[in-house]
């Protein structure tokens, strides 16, 4: 692996410890928090693609699992695993490496706003909701169908975060091609 390579790796682990230090906004249908933090997985499967976005991932939830409270509220090790949020938890290096397999695949160098909106809107938002949904009820008294439900309440927000990680990553990857980085 590049130096390169490794220094980008390192800066999205960065940048997804800071979007936890975001409070979580609790909401009453479900026993987890809307967070800011899980664009920083969309991002990382844009900006880095499958094999450095989902290491990315993979090394910010061993960080979490050794015990650092990065996820949002300060919430860290192991025992976050095996909590109503191990679904979300679960999902994310499988949609990071989604979002970034079809992103290589389908939209490379992010030249389609709207290829970019639906791969990161389908993995980013709806897959990791699903998941999420899943572990919530088999990890709490909520039955699945109501899960399921109640987790719509995050798709508006959702959307906006796959909308602006877009955005973002459309920015970014102009600026480094018009540097050749």
């Amino acid at each position: 692996m590049k130096t390169k390579d490794i220094t980008k790796i390192a800066i999205m682990i960065s940048i997804i410890i800071v979007l936890g230090f975001f409070p979580p906004i609790p909401i009453s249908l479900l026993p987890v928090p809307i967070v800011i933090q899980n664009a920083g997985f969309m991002l990382s499967g844009l900006l880095l693609g499958k094999k450095n976005g989902t290491i990315a991932t993979l090394l910010f939830l061993l960080l979490v699992a050794v015990g650092f409270p990065l996820l949002a509220g300060g919430r860290g090790g192991m025992t976050v695993f095996f909590s109503v949020t191990a679904g979300y938890l679960f999902a994310y290096p499988i949609a990071t490496f989604m979002i970034g397999w079809l992103t290589e695949r389908f939209n490379p160098n992010n030249q389609n706003s709207m290829y970019g909106f639906g791969i990161t809107f389908l993995f980013g938002a709806l897959f990791i909701d699903f998941c999420g949904a899943v572990g919530v009820s088999l990890l709490s008294d909520v039955s699945l169908s109501n899960s399921l439900l109640a987790s719509l309440a995050f798709i508006p927000g959702d959307t906006i975060k796959a909308f602006l990680t877009v955005f973002i990553s459309k920015r970014i990857s102009k600026s480094l091609a018009k540097r050749g980085s």
